[in-house]
């Protein structure tokens, strides 16, 4: 079977070609589908398409290619007449890091075509794209996103690397089998005395883990379908490839966990996006589509994301291999039955390996480290929650996405690890924002922020509701002057609830359930009998691969129009720096006086706070363009701003120089994020 699906690579291929030599010739300036998915052909059809018909606004660039030979698409999308595109502060947009996440791809799409379509009859946009650029890379992980069209459908979130997830030497040996012959690989459940699951009986179509406290016994055991290829008493826990992109970059990098690759940046996918960032250094603030979120429910107030939100069939099936990826397995002469499928289990753990080699839980082997050497390690832990100073940013900027989108009830999502939206503001230092790109029907549960109906401890309505709700909180913390950042405090109380969006008052597979009943979405395969080589008779049945993860695709277009909007809102936000005074004093005797303000009149500082410990954004230059030596006193010729708050805030300077009347003496403000200004004073 697995030969078979190593071959479903090649299914598919004429097709492809077919399709993208169709879209090719259909004409550059065509209007794109986005009733439907499309393919890689058909994507890289359309951002080809895009450039060639726009060639003043687009610019198209492979910034790498994958193991199997898909470029990975970048748009430059601005007005390149002017400042040069490098010197203006830009927006990234990337989507589809997650194989299985084709939605991301889609709305990423959308925008790019949306903001080129609509650049010479939209002010908003043709303001965005003549004085900034935005970035589009629609499909990180190609390759993985593929398997949305294979013959037999699972969902798949990682690369085609091939990789050994069961540490027993050898690669993609054990991938799954569609016994029911749907189409789908799904979930199994068999009858098992011993087994910690149970029919919910409030719908049999799902199961949950049994509870003894209430007189619960379970029933079931739950694995993946499919069959135990290598005999390692685990079913389906070394299939093909084995690297998810948006796990692999390196902040909070999950270190041996599934799916997190060899080490941090090991693969193509990451070290392309890892090398265009690091060349474009103008991006000012990120936007992916992904399965992690801080949109839809904001950091709380410490700075901390909302919980995972994951379906539970998924996680019972991957419950049953979880012990399979130890370090050291031992199958040799044990049962069958062993690994997650009952009988006895055995494994030499890595904990276990550092006692066997006589270094304790100190390191991986020899002695233990000495008190003396641990003494001297580094006391401050990397940062894995937004910083205090920038939480209201992210507060604020959530409450505008909700606005926008009308999105309020997260679909599934997962704890972010090795994200490159983590990245993106840790370690590159700009605001940095993750969204599933859509949402389930709101679920009233009255468990959100006190007085704030709603759940999730989100403002309720829309932005009049949002505006009242920030005016009144203003008024009890003591008025509403001060601008910009007195709203910001004020939003310091909306946004994502300190419990990080409350319990859940039911299931979430059966929230996902309802709403695919509401919409009659076809995403869940009933339950049917089939015959097991090892168990028997067992049932097959769950949600269909990709139907949690994406919304139907007649939602795309909506989806995209919100989301262009959030994007234009992003774009708005940048720190702008500027001269706003410049003059010259003449005191006689050769000797002028030159004072300076520059302002910051965007709305982000020019460096976030965490940025500014991370020093990841090069402090803000204001430099006087005389030589050295003819400064007599006052400021330095060249001066660093660490940073400069937004909406107004101005930094003075001073110089008294020695200079000659009739010269002109110019000064220059260069911002890594905001931008570059200059200016000159004729000496009188």
């Amino acid at each position: 079977m697995n030969h078979k699906l190593k071959g479903m690579r090649n299914c598919a291929g004429m097709a492809l070609l077919v399709a993208a030599a169709v879209l090719m010739l259909s004409g550059a300036g065509m209007a794109q589908d986005f009733s439907k998915y499309h393919t890689y052909a058909e994507m890289t059809a359309i951002v080809q398409n895009l450039a060639n018909a726009n060639k003043t606004l687009v610019k198209l660039e492979s910034i790498g290619k994958t193991l199997e030979k898909h470029d990975i698409w970048a748009l430059q999308i601005a007005n390149s007449a002017g400042v040069p595109l490098a010197e203006r502060p830009g927006l990234l947009i990337a989507a589809n890091f997650e194989g299985d996440h084709l939605i991301g791809s889609e709305l990423a799409l959308f925008i790019a075509d949306y903001l080129v379509k609509n650049y010479a009859t939209n002010a908003n946009i043709k303001q965005r794209l003549d004085h900034y650029v935005i970035y589009v890379m629609p499909r990180v992980s190609p390759d993985a996103a593929e398997f949305m069209w294979a013959p037999v459908k699972w969902a798949r979130r990682t690369n085609a690397k091939p990789y050994d997830d069961d540490n027993d030497g050898r690669l993609d040996e054990d991938g799954p089998e569609d016994l029911n012959k749907d189409g789908f690989i799904t979930v199994m459940r068999v009858k098992d005395p011993n087994g910690d699951y149970m029919i919910d009986p409030e719908d049999a179509r799902l199961m949950r883990k049994a509870d003894p406290k209430k007189g619960e016994k379970g029933e079931y055991a739950l694995y993946w379908e499919g069959i135990d290829n290598d005999g390692d008493g685990f079913i389906n826990e070394d299939g093909l490839g084995g690297v998810n992109i948006n796990r692999n970059f390196m902040h909070e990098y999950p270190y041996s966990k599934p799916e997190a690759g060899q080490y941090m940046v090991s693969e193509l996918e990451t070290r392309s996006v890892l090398d265009w960032m690091i060349a474009h250094r103008n991006v000012a603030a990120i936007l992916t589509f992904g399965e992690s979120d801080n949109l839809i429910v904001a950091p709380n107030s410490s700075g901390r994301l909302g919980p995972a939100k994951q379906i539970d069939l998924v996680e019972f099936a991957n419950a049953a291999i979880a012990g399979a990826n130890k370090v050291g397995m031992v199958t040799a002469g044990l049962a069958r039955g062993f690994g997650g499928r009952g009988g006895g289990e055995f494994i030499i753990t890595e904990e276990m390996m550092r006692e066997f080699m006589g270094g304790g839980r100190g390191q991986a082997g020899g002695t233990q480290q000495p008190t003396s050497a641990r003494a001297q390690m580094p006391a401050r832990a990397a940062a894995t929650t937004v910083n205090a100073a920038d939480v209201d940013y992210f507060r604020m900027i959530s409450a505008k996405y909700i606005e926008l989108t009308g999105i309020r009830q997260q679909p599934l999502v997962v704890k972010p690890e090795g994200a490159f939206f983590q990245y993106g503001y840790f370690q590159f230092g700009v605001p940095s924002f993750s969204t599933p790109g859509w949402g389930l029907p709101e679920v009233q549960r009255g468990q959100g922020m006190p007085g704030m109906p709603g759940g999730q401890g989100q403002p309720p309505g829309g932005g009049q509701a949002q505006a009242a709700q920030m005016q009144a909180m203003m008024a009890q913390r003591g008025g509403a002057g001060g601008g910009a950042r007195s709203g910001l405090t004020a939003l310091a109380g909306m946004g994502g609830a300190d419990t990080g969006g409350g319990e859940q008052a039911q299931s979430f597979d059966r929230q996902t359930l309802q709403w695919m009943d509401k919409e009659k979405i076809d995403g869940f395969v009933a339950w049917t009998k089939v015959k097991h080589p090892d168990f028997g008779e067992v049932e097959v049945g769950g949600f269909k691969p990709y139907a949690s993860v994406n919304p139907p695709a007649a939602k795309i277009a909506e989806l995209g129009k919100s989301h262009a909007e959030f994007a234009l809102y992003l774009s708005s936000l940048f720190s702008k720096m500027g001269i706003a005074k410049l003059e010259a004093t003449n005191h006689g005797s050769g000797i002028f006086r030159i004072k300076a303000e520059v302002e910051n009149t965007g709305f982000w500082p020019t460096s976030l706070a965490h940025s500014l410990t991370a020093r990841a954004v090069k402090p803000t230059m204001v430099q006087l363009q005389v030589a050295p030596e003819s400064i007599i006193s006052g400021n330095q010729k060249t001066n660093f701003i660490q940073t400069l708050a937004g909406s107004g805030e101005r930094a003075k300077f001073e110089w008294l120089i020695k200079a000659k009347a009739g010269d002109n003496v110019e000064l220059k403000v260069v911002s890594q994020k905001g931008g570059a200004d200059k200016r000159a004073v004729t000496l009188k």
